[in-house]
């Protein structure tokens, strides 16, 4: 949990905003080239996400994710020598997503898969909850680090977080030997029908249908809660209504990630994720209204919520569950870097939409249908295979 919220990509996105306003004033930088960093550690993303889960597959996510922690926090600290080229500023932006391929949820969702089978789903939400407990607590602890001694203190306190406190965490906390050796070790089966090679899952039309679901998945799931402030008062929502309600998204994706594990422990997977996309198509519906009452738009954000808090729980363990272990990272940084470039997308494509049509409404109903697409793929995900003989008790 420590390691995720403390990894890549939350410690960047989740942070940039808050120094975004301070570099333009200081430097005289466009928002549209501050924020150009995170379409370069997207792209890093989908490059560079087999070969980190090939590496964690390799030496364990213990090994890969302390390095890789270690150098995301060194590297995140390299924007305080910031002096106004745009060329250093990217140059900190490339070295924090290559160094920190290792340390995104590839490492920690593999620690996690290969270690639980009957409570894997939980596991894996509790997991992933590191990400909305890092957005609840880093405004607050950059605007306290802001006022002691300025925004390049802050940017060296937010990058000794993955530095102090990951990093001794993971090698604290990870078994030495992590992996699928952890698997073998205790004894568990496997089946040459679910545990394949990424070769072998390129072959698969399981593994092309999660590719196919997962772009208009992360598009629309990401896409509205950057924007949500200016959603709702294009729907009528009075200010002090916004406030209360943009405070619910944080509590809603960790609840989505709590209750969506728990239910795939017990609940045909594909089918949860469905229901989930289901319920945030209206909830996208909703918010494609011209006016929304505060109760409607309280729905519709808890909707969005719940599906987003779900989905990377539902990659890992669909992953687990359909390819199993002998080369989870590789597949599943495949499927990661399709995912990242979804969610980076959105947040824009959204934006840009409303500076072209001045609403809201006509997006927002595209990004009910994909959601309803996504969850259409997701039912022809077709019955688990049988590839691992769930002997083991955690």
């Amino acid at each position: 949990m420590l390691g995720t919220g403390l990894g890549l990509p939350p410690l960047l996105f989740y942070s940039i905003g808050i120094f975004a306003p301070i570099l333009a004033k200081e430097f005289g930088w466009s928002f549209a080239s501050i924020f150009g960093g995170l379409s370069l550690m997207t792209f890093t993303l989908l490059l560079g996400g087999p070969l980190a889960g090939h590496f964690v597959d390799r030496y364990g996510a213990r090994k890969v994710a302390a390095i890789s922690l270690s150098a995301l926090g060194i590297s995140y600290m390299t924007l305080a020598l910031s002096s106004g080229s745009i060329v250093q500023y990217y140059a900190s932006w490339l070295a924090m997503a290559v160094f920190g391929l290792g340390a995104t949820p590839i490492s920690f969702t593999e620690a996690i898969s290969s270690a639980f089978v009957k409570q894997r789903g939980l596991a894996l939400g509790i997991t992933l909850a590191g990400v909305g407990l890092f957005v609840l607590s880093v405004k607050p602890l950059a605007n306290w680090l802001l006022n002691i001694g300025g925004w390049r203190v802050a940017i060296v306190g937010i990058g000794l977080l993955p530095l102090m406190v990951g990093t001794p965490a993971v090698l604290w906390g990870f078994p030495v030997a992590q992996g699928i050796g952890v698997i073998r070790n205790k004894k568990v089966q496997h089946s040459s029908i679910g545990d394949l090679t990424l070769r072998e899952a390129l072959r698969t039309r399981t593994f092309w249908i999660l590719i196919v679901a997962l772009v208009p998945m992360s598009f629309a799931s990401a896409a509205p809660f950057p924007n949500m402030e200016n959603i709702l008062r294009s729907v009528h929502i009075s200010p002090g209504e916004i406030v209360a309600l943009s405070s619910l998204i944080g509590i809603a994706i960790v609840t989505g990630r709590l209750i969506g594990g728990w239910l795939i422990d017990r609940i045909w997977a594909p089918l949860v994720g469905a229901i989930l996309l289901s319920g945030a198509s209206l909830g996208a519906w909703i918010l494609s209204q011209h006016v929304v009452s505060n109760h409607e738009a309280m729905l519709a954000i808890i909707l969005l919520g719940l599906a987003t808090g779900v989905e990377l729980s539902l990659v890992s363990y669909l992953v687990g569950r359909y390819f199993g272990f002998r080369s989870y990272g590789v597949i599943y940084g495949a499927l990661f870097g399709v995912f990242a470039v979804g969610a980076a997308s959105g947040p824009s494509l959204l934006g840009y939409a409303y500076d072209r049509a001045g609403s809201y409404s006509q997006i927002m109903q595209i990004c009910a249908l994909l959601f309803l697409c996504a969850a259409g793929m997701l039912i022809g995900l077709g019955r688990y295979p049988v590839s691992v003989a769930e002997t083991t008790s955690n």
